[in-house]
């Protein structure tokens, strides 16, 4: 009789290495989620997802030790798992690379690529300075200023060098009736007519008031500040009005504006900034001081750009950080899905308000400039006191005002904390009389208006938005 073939014997391994696997899949998706959605996690669900992260990373942490225990370590293991462990990497670097290639031309905050010429319309604007044929003229203290008597599409600059057609008289007829406006294209009114810029609408909702506006499109901090002792001082006045936009953070640390905004045709120059490095705080003069180092610019674009970002702190900084493809996708990602608020989330900790990172979009700065210890943070935090402590010692009384960006209104109507709470919480701690208009903004209108189309033209507030913040600024004074 032939033997016959044995009948196969079931495996009791095989189930339980299906189930295995199927664990860990689980295991790993949950741990993604929590990373990545948790967020967009309803609230009553937070703790069940708490829940199942620990178990999730428990049993992973399990298998691994595991598989450490079953694993023989000999010279050959090792070398055979370095050797794979470097080709892995070498894959993922790859990919990673072509991703940033790719993804950089639609995100500015990705690239790291050092700018070598001037955009044809950087190159414009020069030769527009050169010509005397720009809204601003060169000003080797403050790095420009706005061109008197000049005007363009709506926008007027008086003969005092002024927005609007007013010639104010030099002497304060009562000094109480006076407010100095300082900032940038928000405190300027950039795309509104003169009748629509908040300094404007103070005095019609203050008879009897003048409201010097000072502001300088294209200006960050410092320059207000510079602004302020070389041409503030002179108009007296009691009051006096520190305008801040979110965005001007960077503006504070920068020394060549085209760095920050490439195709800004009014302002490629370079101009003072702030600094606060090796725990050191200090404002740094315009490295041009003269009309004579533009056309030196112009004869050698690559070699002035090279000098400007050995100046230029944070570009520097950026240009030498992330160049590795696999750390700058991390990064990138960590912070796009906001994974460090979910983590606490996870970990049922208060939410700093700092941990909502800021969305850097062509920022070549990133979100670092929020976190109150970086050095970007105190720079400007240096100059807000130094600013503050000077405007108190001349016998003015300062307020700071915090004016919001499109992006900041839209993250507000979400639900989400202001970006830079970090700084105004610095103020509280200081005493300084502030307020941020965001708050004042969500205050007054639902969250289904609060939209950028509600409150402004383009990027710059509408008329209707700069009468109330004139009236909030009235409010804040608490002008008689």
């Amino acid at each position: 009789m032939s033997d016959s073939p044995a009948a196969p014997v079931p495996s009791v391994g095989a189930p339980a290495s299906k189930l295995g696997l199927v664990l860990k899949v689980a295991a790993f998706v949950v741990v993604a989620v929590s990373f990545l959605y948790l967020e967009r996690v309803p609230s009553g669900l937070l703790w069940p997802m708490r829940v199942l992260f620990a178990l999730s990373v428990g049993y992973l942490l399990y298998r691994l030790a595991c598989w450490i225990r079953r694993t023989t370590i000999n010279g050959k293991t090792v070398v055979f798992s370095l050797i794979l462990a470097a080709m892995m990497y070498g894959a993922l670097y790859l990919i990673c690379l072509v991703w940033v290639k790719l993804m950089s031309a639609k995100d500015d905050s990705l690239t790291t690529v050092q700018t070598t010429s001037l955009t044809d319309k950087s190159r414009r604007g020069v030769n527009a300075q050169l010509s005397g044929d720009s809204p601003v003229i060169f000003d080797a203290e403050v790095g420009w200023v706005h061109r008197a008597g000049y005007a363009w599409k709506g926008h007027s600059v008086s003969p005092q060098g002024l927005r609007g057609t007013k010639v104010y008289p030099e002497t304060a007829p009562d000094p109480d009736r006076r407010v100095l406006c300082l900032g940038d294209s928000f405190t300027f009114g950039y795309e509104e007519t003169d009748d629509q810029t908040y300094p404007f609408h103070g005095e019609q909702l203050k008879p009897g008031t003048e409201w010097i506006n000072l502001g300088v499109c294209g200006a960050g901090l410092t320059q207000a500040l510079l602004q302020y002792r070389k041409n503030g001082r002179t108009w007296g006045g009691k009051y006096v009005v520190i305008g801040f936009m979110t965005n001007n953070n960077k503006r504070t640390v920068n020394c060549f504006r085209p760095f920050v905004s490439p195709d800004d045709p009014m302002t490629p120059l370079t101009k003072p900034y702030a600094k606060f490095a090796d725990g050191k705080f200090s404002i740094e003069p315009n490295p041009y001081q003269s009309l004579d180092d533009y056309k030196r610019m112009l004869a050698d674009e690559a070699g002035e750009i090279a000098k400007l970002y050995q100046l230029d702190y944070f570009t520097w900084s950026n240009q030498r950080g992330a160049t590795n493809p696999v750390v700058r996708t991390v990064k990138y990602l960590w912070e796009r899905r906001e994974m460090d608020r979910n983590l606490d989330l996870l970990l049922n900790r208060p939410l700093p308000e700092s941990h909502l990172k800021f969305r850097p979009g062509d920022d070549p700065y990133g979100v670092s400039l929020w976190h109150p210890k970086s050095p970007g943070f105190q720079a400007n935090a240096r100059v807000f006191d130094l600013f503050y402590e000077e405007v108190e010692k001349d016998g003015r009384v300062p307020l700071i005002v915090i004016l919001p960006s499109a992006l900041d209104v839209e993250e507000r109507a979400k639900g989400k904390p202001a970006k830079h709470s970090a700084l105004l919480a610095h103020f509280r701690e200081k005493g300084y009389r502030h307020f941020d208009f965001l708050d004042s903004l969500a205050a007054k209108y639902p969250s289904e208006e609060m939209k950028k189309e509600s409150f402004y033209v383009n990027t710059h507030f509408n008329g209707k938005t700069n009468r109330f913040l004139a009236e909030e600024i009235i409010k804040a004074f608490e002008m008689p």
